[in-house]
C-alpha cells in the first residue's frame, strides 16, 4: 500500500501535528483521475493521504485550498506536503457525500441543501486573483477557445469516433462545427469567474455543520453558469425537472442581487442550456475514455444518466439548437449509442 519512504514521511509528519502512535491506512475509492486516496486512522483522528505525481497538480491544489479557506468556502486544509514523493497528508472532510444525502431523503426535500451549496459558488465566484497567483503568473488557467476544443475533441475523438465508430459526413462535421461555435459564443458571453468544473454529488462532502469541496485542483476561470450545470444536469443522480428549475431560478436571483450578472431570466437560461450541452457531450466522451483507455468500465453505467439530460435539454430548450444538430443525435448518434449499451448489457433505463 505504502512504501516504506512513504510509510516513513507519513509518520514524521503526523509526528509534526503531534500525532502519535502507529496509523491505520485504508485505501479509500479515488475519483476518475490517476490520483491514490488513503484514510489514516490514528485513534480519534483522521486524515487523508494523497498520492500523485502530477507536481503542478498539487501545486494548484494547495493553491485553491488556501484560497477556498480565504473566502469561507469549507475544503481540505493541507497539512504537510512532499512534491518529490507526490505525498499530501490534509484533513478528512468525512465519508457522506451529497449524492448520498440525496439518496437518504429522496422521499423528503433533499434538494434543501442545496441553497446552501448555491452561496458556495458565490463565494468561489469571488476569490481574489491575487490569491490563485505565484510570481504574478496564475497556477490555475482559463475556459479558452482552447479549453473548449480540446473539451469538444473528447467527445469527436472518443465517443462518436472510437466508442462508437460513427463516421461523419460533411454535412454532420458542419452541424458539429456550428454546435461547438454555439458553445463557444454562450461561454463568451457570460461573465468570467472562478469555477470548480466538476461541482456535482460525488465532490460535495456533508460535514457535521458545512457542506465542503473537494478535487478542485483543476478549476479554472470560466463562465459564470458552469458550476450550477455541473449541480443540476448531475452525471450520478437525477434531480427532477421542476426541482431543476427552481435551482436555476434562485441562482439567476442570488446572483442579480449580488449584481454579478445584468441579463434577463431568458437570456440566462440560454446560456444554461448551451453550457449543459457543451458540459453533457463532454461527460459523454471522457466516460467513454475511461472505459476504453483506462479499463475504467463502471463509468459506462452513467452513460444513460448523460443521454437522458440531453434528450431533456433538446425537449425543453428546443429552439436553441441547430436543426442539423438535432437531426444527427436523432438519427445516428442515439441509436449508435443505444447500440454501444446494449453490447455493454447496460439497460437505458434510470436507476
Amino acid at each position: 500500500m505504502l512504501n516504506p519512504q512513504e510509510q516513513q514521511w507519513l509518520e514524521e509528519s503526523l509526528s509534526y501535528l503531534s500525532v502519535q502512535g502507529a496509523p491505520d491506512v485504508e485505501v479509500v475509492v479515488g475519483d476518475a483521475s490517476a490520483r491514490n486516496y488513503y484514510r489514516i486512522k490514528l485513534g480519534t483522528r483522521n486524515f487523508i493521504l494523497c498520492r500523485s505525481k502530477d507536481e503542478a497538480s498539487n501545486q494548484r491544489f494547495r493553491k485553491v485550498s488556501a484560497a477556498l479557506e480565504q473566502v469561507g468556502v469549507m475544503a481540505p486544509l493541507v497539512f504537510a506536503f512532499d512534491d518529490d514523493l507526490g505525498l499530501m497528508l490534509m484533513s478528512d472532510m468525512g465519508r457522506t457525500q451529497l449524492i448520498e444525502v440525496y439518496q437518504m431523503n429522496a422521499h423528503a426535500h433533499p434538494y434543501s441543501i442545496i441553497h446552501r451549496v448555491l452561496n458556495d459558488l458565490i463565494r468561489l465566484s469571488q476569490i481574489p486573483d491575487p490569491l490563485l497567483m505565484q510570481e504574478d503568473q496564475f497556477l490555475v488557467g482559463s475556459y479558452d477557445q482552447a479549453l473548449l476544443a480540446r473539451d469538444f475533441g473528447l467527445f469527436t475523438e472518443w465517443c462518436l469516433e472510437k466508442a462508437l465508430g460513427v463516421t461523419l459526413v460533411s454535412q454532420e462535421k458542419e452541424s458539429l462545427i456550428a454546435l461547438a461555435r454555439q458553445f463557444e459564443s454562450a461561454f463568451n458571453e457570460q461573465p468570467q469567474v472562478w469555477v470548480h468544473r466538476d461541482f456535482h454529488s460525488r465532490n460535495l462532502m456533508l460535514t457535521d455543520d458545512d457542506v465542503a469541496v473537494i478535487d478542485f485542483q483543476d478549476m479554472v476561470k470560466g463562465p459564470i453558469c458552469y458550476d450550477l450545470i455541473s449541480l443540476v444536469f448531475d452525471a450520478y443522480w437525477l434531480i427532477p425537472m421542476q426541482d431543476q428549475k427552481n435551482i436555476i431560478d434562485d441562482f439567476y436571483r442570488l446572483l442579480c442581487s449580488e449584481s454579478l450578472i445584468d441579463v434577463s431570466r431568458e437570456d440566462f437560461q440560454r446560456w444554461v442550456a448551451a453550457t449543459a450541452m457543451q458540459r453533457l457531450i463532454k461527460i459523454l466522451g471522457i466516460f467513454c475514455r475511461l472505459s476504453l483507455r483506462d479499463g475504467k468500465t463502471q463509468y459506462l453505467a452513467d452513460l444513460p444518466m448523460v443521454i437522458h439530460h440531453i434528450e431533456t435539454l433538446h425537449q425543453s430548450d428546443a429552439g436553441v439548437w441547430p436543426e442539423d444538430w438535432l437531426l444527427l443525435w436523432k438519427e445516428r448518434l442515439r441509436p449508435a449509442l443505444n447500440a454501444f449499451l446494449a453490447r455493454h448489457e447496460i439497460s437505458l433505463d434510470l436507476k
